[in-house]
């Protein structure tokens, strides 16, 4: 592109007309279940149907995602807690097969046999039903697993019903642990008694929803009679409760979230005393929290002084749970990172535990390696060290509690996923990704630009090795994220990037780009904070100087990029929609925020206040009005074609945020605006293996927009 042709893209977009409606005229469509809005809602999927369907490739994307979907492409979860357990997933089995791998004489796996049908038991009862995986190893019974204490979501909710599962004969167990839809966190004590904690019967709760009060609950009981320990302040984000390293101990732990910054960890024992473990206060989130049969594993969010030595951010440090142990040796450090060193993937994998040991991936700006440490005498030393090779990413996903055997996988953008369980010495292979695109014709490359404020923004680029489109023409998906220290995942076909509707993207010749913006983990707990709250802007500056850098290295022009994003993300997106009409050729914003000055008072928003910040704070208020996109609509701005999705049982985040941002840029006169919300799905509606007709439509959208191919561009 020409110095001409640059400074006509990249004039700033100046709106001074006011919004067609004042704000408080699109609440009623916060309601997610009122008639009104609903009747609304069939409107604009009608309208969207009618056109995404009409496009020349959304039926062969969708038969293409369907036989995808037919093949072993999609990658089981697996816990190991004393046996092994996977829940499969495939074209026929949509909410997933729970299965069981039981040990032979000699340790090894055994066949698997099947332990709950979450798909005929949804048929049987008549509903979508969904099997919550969060945290499973903590509502894992003992060393054989014999009991499962399931969390089954209806239609994708984010909140679950109890119900209590015997292993062994594959049944629910008659008059066993039972409750109603909430949200409920619960793990075992003993095989009578579990601890739980529950929004259920008017108890009282945060201003996010989660129980406030956590229970002791003894079988045969009602649980509105079951014995409360532990209080955490309404103020307070969240309250989480999993086990400690052993299901069977008698003692658990609450970690009582005040913000996603601040964790007090608390350890229950059986005869309800509550002990406050004595950790820095200060740490990155990672959840579950990370506990070996003996500690509980915290990562700094910030310098802290530990054992009488001062340590940096993102130090790993232990602390001894066993009764008596001496004070002096309660805390002990884990793990201090060299320097450049973090935990990239902290939020989603990067560290594990076992019986004794501790797992950490750890990265230098892209490069990795997987560390095993274990404890000795109140020291920890690392007993392994594995390089990554570049381009892929490897972890421990899940580490057994009753002994050091764990669960990694391994992965690339290019490089289908292996996962295998390491037993000693020996690894057994569990799964072989199978590869369903020509890898070969595709390169990956990292290259870095400058952000408005001159820090450097290091971006990946996947393109095909022969292009398809002109020259200075290449259709681009930029995906982003950048908040709450979470890293964009590196996976082969990761469901952040879309799962295996990137596949026919792809092969119609697109590219993709992946940005790492600061709110992120990618340099660690730094470059999160380097965009929270007031410095959210740097996130959107890091983005778009990104896409300047495209369009100025000629790769492409502004009508041939587009943006994708789901959650966060999907604010991110909207953001770029609005700040920056002139730079994007399309917007995807899938289950987005979009009203940052009523976040608080939709889905669980009330939790992120620490990231985003507070609006009934008035100079707050100001920074989130300035970047938040349903508030930065006005007429006579040409708007990019947005394509936004969301589902009615979305009650993490609220559909209102997605029907608002539509419904305002229609009012301002923008064309091409689709809003398509599904009725269950909830946060994770757009997921290709249940829902290949809304990821079709997406990619069909994106071809039609950016591609030289298509009408639209």
């Amino acid at each position: 592109a020409s110095s001409k042709e640059i400074s006509i893209y990249f004039q700033p977009v100046v709106a001074t007309n006011m919004p067609i409606k004042p704000d408080s005229d699109y609440e009623w469509l916060e309601t997610q279940e009122s008639p009104k809005g609903l009747k609304w809602v069939d409107n604009q999927n009608e309208l969207a149907t009618r056109k995404l369907d009409s496009l020349p490739h959304t039926k062969s994307i969708q038969e293409k995602l369907v036989a995808l979907s037919s093949t072993d492409v999609n990658r089981p979860s697996y816990w190991i807690a004393g046996n092994l357990f996977r829940l499969r997933k495939d074209s026929t089995n949509k909410h997933g097969l729970l299965e069981v791998s039981e040990r032979q004489l000699d340790g090894s796996l055994g066949n698997w046999r099947l332990v709950l049908d979450i798909d005929e038991l949804g048929r049987e009862e008549g509903r979508e039903l969904e099997f919550f995986e969060f945290d499973f190893q903590s509502r894992a019974f003992g060393p054989d697993a014999s009991r499962l204490l399931v969390l089954l979501s209806d239609g994708g909710s984010d909140l679950v019903e109890l119900r209590e599962l015997d292993t062994k004969q594959g049944k629910f167990v008659r008059d066993g642990f039972r409750t109603g839809l909430g949200r409920i966190a619960v793990t075992w004590l003993d095989i009578d008694h579990v601890l739980i904690n529950h929004n259920l019967n008017g108890s009282p709760t945060t201003a996010a929803g989660w129980g406030t009060t956590s229970y002791i609950w003894k079988r045969g009981i009602d649980l509105k009679e079951a014995k409360a320990v532990k209080e955490i302040p309404p103020t307070s984000a969240l309250s989480l409760i999993s086990s400690v390293g052993q299901t069977n101990s008698g003692r658990a732990l609450i970690t009582c979230a005040v913000d996603y910054s601040t964790l007090v960890y608390s350890i229950v024992s059986l005869d309800g005393t509550v002990e406050e473990l004595d950790l820095p206060k200060k740490q990155s989130m990672s959840l579950p929290p990370k506990t070996t049969s003996k500690h509980v594993v915290a990562v700094l969010g910030e310098k802290a002084t530990v054992c009488g030595r001062e340590v940096p951010v993102g130090s790993v440090v232990a602390y001894n749970m066993v009764p008596d142990t001496p004070a002096n040796e309660r805390t002990s450090i884990v793990y201090v990172p060299e320097l450049g060193e973090v935990n990239a993937y902290l939020f989603i994998d990067g560290i594990q535990a076992s019986k004794t040991r501790v797992y950490l991936t750890m990265n230098k700006r892209q490069s990795e390696r997987r560390l095993t440490l274990e404890n000795d005498a109140n020291e920890w030393r690392i007993i392994g060290s594995i390089e990554t090779s570049i381009g892929s990413h490897a972890a421990a996903t899940s580490g057994d509690p009753y002994s050091n055997e764990t669960v990694v996988t391994k992965s690339g953008l290019l490089s289908p996923s292996t996962t295998w369980l390491e037993r000693g010495k020996t690894k057994e292979s569990l799964y072989t990704q199978p590869s369903v695109f020509n890898a070969d014709a595709f390169q990956l490359s990292q290259k870095t630009t400058s952000s408005k404020d001159g820090t450097s923004i290091d971006y990946l680029v996947l393109s095909p090795k022969e292009p398809k489109h002109p020259h200075g023409e290449q259709p681009i998906m930029m995906i982003g994220y950048g908040a709450f220290g979470l890293s964009v995942s590196l996976s082969y076909l990761d469901m952040i990037l879309g799962g295996i509707s990137l596949v026919p993207w792809l092969e119609s010749g697109g590219s993709l780009v992946i940005p790492f913006i600061r709110g992120g983990g990618e340099r660690g707990e730094a470059w999160h904070q380097a965009a929270r709250q007031e410095k959210r802007q740097n996130s959107y500056d890091d983005f778009t100087a990104v896409a300047e850098t495209l369009v100025k290295d000629g790769m492409t022009t502004p009508k041939h990029i587009g943006v994708v994003g789901g959650s966060n993300g999907g604010l991110l997106a909207a953001v770029m929609g609005t700040q920056r009409p002139d730079l994007f050729g399309a917007i995807v914003s899938d289950v987005p925020l979009t009203d940052m000055l009523r976040y608080p008072l939709m889905g669980m928003g009330a939790a992120w206040i620490y990231e985003y910040g507070d609006p009934q704070d008035a100079e707050m208020a100001k920074v989130l009005r300035a970047y938040s996109p349903f508030h930065n609509i006005r007429e006579g701005v040409q708007y990019p074609p947005f394509l936004v999705t969301v589902s009615t049982k979305d009650d993490r985040v609220g559909a209102g945020h997605a029907r608002k941002l539509v419904a305002r840029l229609k009012d301002a006169g923008a064309s091409d605006v689709f809003l398509y919300e599904d009725r269950t799905g909830g946060h994770g509606v757009s997921d290709p293996f249940k829902n290949a007709t809304l990821m079709a439509r997406r990619v069909a959208f994106l071809i039609e927009f950016l591609q030289s191919t298509g009408s639209g561009a």
